[in-house]
């Protein structure tokens, strides 16, 4: 599961760094990273609504913690109000997560019909 989860955070942060193709990439990167990703997750056991879940939350951690550290980094060397930073982080991790279950889904789904 966790080589489908880096897969997925590498598609997300090429759509992100390809110009112009950033300005579809970055929303619907966690789509699609979902979607790829899952599939060099390998096989499992669990349900395909589990699984995804799992995906997706692995995911978000992953966003979290990066992003976490770019607040620290911003917060030590600037004045930006640290609520509009944190609350932009959890935002971005829910979208994330949300998104990329929402692909390994669709994918599973897909895959099994």
């Amino acid at each position: 599961m966790i080589k489908g989860v880096l897969v997925a955070f590498g598609i997300m942060v090429v759509l992100a760094l390809i110009p112009i193709v950033h300005f579809i990439g970055i929303p619907f990167g966690p789509f699609v990273g979902g979607y790829f990703g899952i599939s060099s997750a390998g096989e499992s056991t669990m349900p395909n609504q589990l699984r995804a879940l799992t995906f997706g939350v692995l995911l978000g951690v992953i966003v979290f913690l990066v992003c976490a550290l770019v607040v620290v980094l911003v917060m030590a060397f600037t004045n930006i109000n640290p609520l509009i930073l944190w609350g932009g982080v959890l935002v971005f991790t829910f979208y994330v997560a949300s998104m990329s279950a929402l692909g390994a889904m669709y994918s599973l789904l897909r895959a099994a019909g």
